[in-house]
């Protein structure tokens, strides 16, 4: 029999789940409205919009993720109920959000 601590514990990881796809999607969609409504400005000719090298930006990005790639190394993983459940939690969040 489950405790109920246990149970609790396992509905509040998925609840925490779905709340980071939900503003994972959000957030994302907010980064994208908000990199178009730069472009448009730029087009425009409005001044405020900083100017930004997207090579630059992209280049530095690469570097950076190719940086910590090389560092990053997959030991033992172990899959637990709670794991999975936020996992599941996410992706219900990313996918409805």
């Amino acid at each position: 029999m489950i405790a109920w601590n246990s149970l609790l514990d396992f509905i509040l990881t998925f609840v925490a789940g779905l709340l980071f796809g939900l503003s994972i999607k959000k957030g994302g969609l907010a980064f994208l409205l908000a990199i178009i409504g730069f472009v448009i400005a730029g087009y425009v000719g409005l001044t405020f919009v900083p100017k930004i090298s997207l090579t630059y930006e992209i280049n530095k990005f690469v570097s950076l993720a190719i940086a910590y790639i090389k560092d990053f190394q997959i030991g033992t993983i172990a899959v637990s109920l709670t794991v999975v459940l936020f996992l599941i939690g996410l992706a219900i969040g990313l996918w409805k959000g």
